[in-house]
């Protein structure tokens, strides 16, 4: 208790000094737990809008479609379909059918990604279907024979028009030519190169009885209600699997069907976490100067306490006491504003807009409005580190507050 007084007096003898230190505690971990709920609630977007265009939370692949990507690697929807909504945790079930080839109108060819989908269901979740990226015309209606929805960017290299027709040649699933007639229904516009210049979207059974087998898909992508499911879901699938023996069907998840977007997430959250450890470096170093500056401008003092009685062990306990409350200090402050500004950007979100000339990340779109997430792990853990990294601090100090004797202590300084 003793020692707890004397270091709350000594930390305040200067207040200037302790305030600055309290500050840049504060102010450094104010903004590592910031930027770590910004951060993961960006990789939370990410995922969020990626698994709703791309392949889900979960797919059914045919167990070489990912590695391969061939037109006849597929697998039967019919059976995987029913018993996939089944499952309480499911959200949603897109089968998707992908078959490469080329587009071409009277005037010009180009080679394309023709996407086989169930509009009806997909037109809610799939970013790129909805409807403020029409530009012109509508979706496809499923009444209507072999309408399509294809990119801004095809239709201006083709000189087509909504309305007008086009034909799709690919191969079947028995390696042969085939070819289909199809009448643009609507034309839409992402700003993404990749997607506006090679994607279209067509009825997914009128595609696969074109392709030769119908009910066939390359993918069912599955989307959860919460993302912390995935591993007893994936279970469920692999016992549907096992139990339905569909041909060749593996379940995934969206760190093997996305790679890219979850290599660029691992790949950023590195980025900052070296940023945090300089960062942390910086704040002990800078402790560390200070407490040392503390500890030589009372020298005498130290000399006079071990005459009086106080051991090396008391002394630099002392030392240790007065780093940890101006750590205390330094994370309350620190944690508490990291609080506030984080409720800030959960509840109102950030907009990055103006930082992005487009709205791609590893090729999937991403709307640049992004509110943190709770990441009370990391913010705690933050918290902790700080406050070893202070106490870690003083041990230098203390050291030199001991070099010397008592009598030399009082009549040199």
């Amino acid at each position: 208790m003793l020692s707890l007084k004397l270091a709350w007096r000594n930390i305040w003898r200067n207040p200037t000094r302790t305030l600055v230190q309290i500050s840049v505690i504060a102010g450094s971990l104010f903004f590592v737990i910031w930027m770590e709920n910004v951060a993961v609630g960006s990789y939370q977007k990410m995922v969020e809008e990626s698994v709703k265009g791309g392949s889900g939370h979960l797919a059914f692949q045919h167990k070489d479609y990912l590695s391969q990507r061939r037109s006849e690697q597929v697998i039967s929807s019919k059976e995987l379909l029913p018993e996939a909504n089944k499952i309480k945790e499911v959200k949603n079930v897109l089968p998707r059918l992908q078959l490469p080839g080329l587009l071409r109108s009277s005037r010009e060819n180009v080679s394309a990604m023709v996407v086989g989908v169930d509009f009806e269901t997909e037109a809610g979740i799939n970013t790129i279907l909805e409807s403020r990226r029409i530009i012109e015309g509508r979706l496809p209606d499923k009444e209507k024979k072999r309408q399509v929805y294809l990119g801004e960017g095809i239709a201006r290299r083709l000189k087509l028009k909504v309305g007008n027709k086009l034909v799709f040649m690919f191969q079947n699933v028995d390696g042969e030519l085939s070819s289909m007639l199809m009448r643009i229904s609507g034309l839409f516009k992402t700003g993404i190169g990749k997607i506006d210049n090679s994607m279209v979207f067509i009825d997914r059974q009128k595609l696969s009885e074109a392709f030769g087998a119908p009910g066939a898909v390359h993918e069912i992508a599955i989307i959860l209600k919460n993302i912390k499911d995935i591993p007893p879901v994936r279970k469920k699938l692999n016992e549907i699997l096992s139990r339905t023996k569909v041909k060749d069907a593996i379940v995934l998840d969206w760190r093997q069907t996305m790679k890219q977007v979850a290599d660029a997430i691992k790949l950023d959250h590195a980025n900052l976490k070296f940023m945090i450890f300089l960062l942390y470096i910086l704040v002990t170093i800078g402790t560390v100067n200070l407490l040392l500056m503390s500890v030589l401008e009372r020298t005498r003092e130290f000399g006079l306490l071990r005459a009086l009685g106080f051991s090396a062990t008391r002394i630099k306990r002392l030392i240790g006491v007065e780093a940890i409350l101006t750590g205390v200090l330094g994370c309350a402050v620190g944690l508490v504003v990291g609080i506030a500004v984080s409720f800030y950007s959960w509840y109102y979100g950030l907009d990055f807009s103006s930082m992005f000339d487009s709205q791609e990340v590893a090729g999937m779109l991403f709307e640049p409005i992004i509110h943190s997430a709770w990441s009370w792990q990391w913010m705690i853990g933050l918290t902790i580190l700080m406050m070893i990294m202070v106490f870690l601090a003083s041990i230098y100090p203390a050291k030199k507050a001991l070099r010397g004797s008592p009598s030399d202590a009082m009549r040199k300084y």
